[in-house]
């Protein structure tokens, strides 16, 4: 019986975290006074040939997220930019970038097509609500960002052929039970499922699937703003990205604080798992998702090694 396991340990703020299969990271210097502080790792192993259900099951896919089965849609006729505060949109099928300019909007139920940009813009809006919508972009036809820019509420919507899933803008944000898959586009794109780029403050992201290829299945840098207070709890993160998750501070003198790593099924990237640099993120609880495999994943600590039948633990001093 052979083992796959993931070390992984939350380096100095300068430090890149590169977390791979098998790997052993020298520890960080100034990271505390015991051996098992200065290692602070969390191991991750799913012994091939257990027995076990696929982690697939329970995340959202086609058959439980877009619209509901039974809904009536009939085309939108509506203005492509709402302005009206707590305007409501339900049960359409919208073709075109829906612009949003004013505060508690709501979408649910409907299906967007759209060939440019964006899907919804809301940037200028807040506290909108996106549920239960079927995005479709226009793939490799032209080129476009993503299917939703803004910050609120996004539960349960199926996202497809744009170059990123959700582009958060500031403020806080929930992203909860998406299916975002087969990203898109035209040009020279670098694939994210779901952005968080600056100015975020109280952040959400649970129980999502995300399939996507590279850059990253999600990406926090703080490109425009500081971050501070974004969970990534219970995603499940296949495909093949780059690395599954970017967490990156200090850019352009912003801050990325209180990022928290929890409880995820993670296919390894391209080149790894996770790239952390210099910000403040920490890990526990997640479960390597292997290719083609249906294993029984465990969570190991050092004082709870891999079982010898799994080749024994990380003996790293």
């Amino acid at each position: 019986m052979s083992c796959l396991a993931v070390s992984i340990r939350v380096a100095a703020p300068v430090a890149v975290l590169f977390v791979t299969l098998g790997m052993t990271v020298p520890p960080a210097p100034g990271t505390g006074s015991s051996s098992q502080q200065r290692q602070a790792f969390l191991y991750a192993a799913a012994c091939e040939g257990d027995a076990g259900a696929s982690t697939r099951a329970g995340f959202p896919d086609a058959s439980n997220t877009g619209v509901p089965p039974g809904t009536q849609l009939t085309d939108y006729t509506g203005p492509m930019t709402i302005e009206t505060p707590g305007t409501v949109i339900e049960g359409k099928i919208i073709t075109g970038q829906l612009n949003v300019a004013a505060p508690d909007v709501v979408i649910k139920n409907c299906v967007v097509k759209f060939d440019g940009w964006w899907g919804i813009q809301a940037e200028n809006g807040k506290n909108i609500t996106v549920k239960n919508c079927k995005f479709i972009g226009p793939g490799y036809g032209a080129e476009s960002n993503a299917a939703i820019l803004g910050a609120g509420t996004f539960i349960g919507n199926d996202i497809s052929k744009s170059e990123n899933g959700i582009v958060l803008s500031g403020g806080s944000s929930v992203v909860k039970g998406n299916y975002i898959h087969d990203l898109e586009a035209a040009g020279e794109p670098h694939y994210d499922g779901i952005s968080v780029q600056g100015g975020q403050n109280g952040v959400l992201i649970e129980g999502n699937t995300i399939d996507s290829r590279q850059t990253s299945n999600i990406i926090i840098k703080s490109d425009f703003g500081s971050i501070n207070d974004v969970r990534v709890n219970n995603n499940l993160m296949i495909g093949d990205a780059g690395y599954a998750i970017y967490s990156y501070g200090g850019v352009n003198g912003y801050s990325t604080t209180g990022i928290k790593i929890t409880n995820n099924h993670i296919e390894k990237g391209h080149w790894n798992y996770y790239a952390v640099q210099n910000s403040d993120t920490t890990f526990s609880g997640n479960i390597e998702y292997p290719k083609n495999k249906a294993p029984r994943p465990r969570e190991v600590t050092p004082d709870n090694p891999l079982p010898s039948a799994c080749g024994g633990a990380d003996t790293q001093p």
